[in-house]
């Protein structure tokens, strides 16, 4: 039952994700013939955690925004208590790295370390661990075997398809929340004056991110004839979006000199899905899987992108769609260079295939089989 800004009570079925916070998947049954999955660590005691909490109680959520399926995402309220502290305060959900932007970040991190110092439930064996940060060696004959990549800590901030995206090292994080943080507020005790900006395509720029009304760097990747109007890249995030040049800045050498924080980023060798619905299904397993800090190897480069490895809490992505039947993969002739995951990706499809998963329900098809067969979901 919500109340509206018409001060009037109506009922309307809502789904909310908890803000500010990446908590374990609980199991699910077999429905439709597709296989249970089990529960991730954790995740029964999760779910049933908050059950007790909220189930035939009174309670009030705060919408921060919205995911690409339309769910808000935000925090729920129980006599008080915000449901995303609670589960993290009992070791049940850890905090994301989107919490740091929000109201409850200090709520948050202090809850994480007193559930970390406690050793509770999925912190009971936790040993801080650094991640050495290398530069990845560069081998110009591509047919000599590569020397072991250099991993990085990193956070996904934008997702194109279940394949591209853009992510930004941790070690950055505090340097650019720093940036931005001056920026804004240069940007606030002396505001552009209306029309002293004048647009050019490349061109690095300040622009009002339309969804929380705050300053961001960005790149001018299209003027618009006749209107106001200019489409910007938001070099932090990799997210684009249209925006008006009366809401956008001449940035100055402090800030414009600072490259970029988001680098562009392709699963390596994983083709999507052509078909709608398994191209929403596969994104969404990519969203709940890139909820949390993640390890990248680097492993080639593709145009202007990296071509990239992720592990999630121990599971890489990639082989995680590729054996459960959601993408197909691009064969590389290479051997001596991409033998070993030409290997790995080979055994998780063959095991898509072999318990019939999700694309392969029907079959042994792949993509091009689909089409000709009709066997497109």
């Amino acid at each position: 039952q919500m109340l509206t800004q018409t001060k009037q009570w109506y009922q309307r079925r809502v789904a909310i994700t908890a803000g500010g916070i990446s908590c374990p998947r609980a199991g699910r049954p077999s429905i439709k013939g597709q296989p249970a999955t089990p529960a991730e660590p954790f995740g029964d005691e999760a779910l049933e955690f908050i059950k007790d909490q909220i189930m035939q109680r009174e309670v009030e959520i705060e919408v921060e925004s919205c995911d690409k399926a339309g769910n808000f995402i935000g925090y729920l309220f129980a006599e008080d208590k915000n449901m995303s502290v609670e589960l993290v305060k009992e070791g049940l959900a850890k905090m994301h790295f989107t919490a740091e932007r929000g109201k409850y970040f200090d709520h948050l991190s202090r809850a994480e370390a007193d559930a970390k110092a406690d050793g509770k439930r999925m912190w009971k064996d936790y040993v801080e661990t650094v991640v050495e940060k290398e530069e990845l060696t560069e081998i110009s004959d591509s047919n000599k075997a590569e020397s072991t990549p250099a991993l990085k800590e990193v956070v996904v901030t934008h997702l194109e398809d279940c394949s591209k995206l853009w992510v930004q090292k941790c070690a950055d994080g505090p340097g650019l929340i720093s940036l931005m943080n001056q920026m804004r507020a240069d940007l606030i005790s002396d505001p552009p004056l209306a029309g002293s900006f004048t647009p050019r395509n490349g061109m690095l720029c300040a622009a009002i991110f339309s969804e929380d009304s705050n300053w961001y760097r960005a790149k001018v990747l299209k003027v618009h004839k006749d209107s106001d109007l200019i489409d910007v890249l938001f070099i932090d995030y990799g997210n684009q979006a249209t925006v008006s040049s009366t809401g956008a800045a001449q940035l100055t050498p402090q800030f414009s000199s600072v490259p970029g924080a988001a680098a562009e980023c392709q699963l390596a060798f994983i083709v999507p899905p052509e078909d709608e619905d398994w191209k929403e299904e596969s994104l969404r397993e990519v969203q709940m899987l890139t909820q949390t800090k993640l390890v990248m190897t680097v492993v080639g480069k593709n145009g202007s992108a990296d071509l990239v490895s992720l592990t999630s809490n121990g599971t890489d992505i990639a082989t995680h769609l590729l054996s459960n039947g959601l993408v197909e993969y691009e064969k590389q002739r290479n051997r001596n260079k991409y033998g070993a995951l030409m290997s790995t990706y080979e055994t998780a499809m063959a095991e898509a295939r072999k318990n019939r998963r999700n694309r392969f329900q029907y079959g042994d098809f792949t993509q091009d089989d689909a089409k000709e067969f009709g066997y497109a979901k």
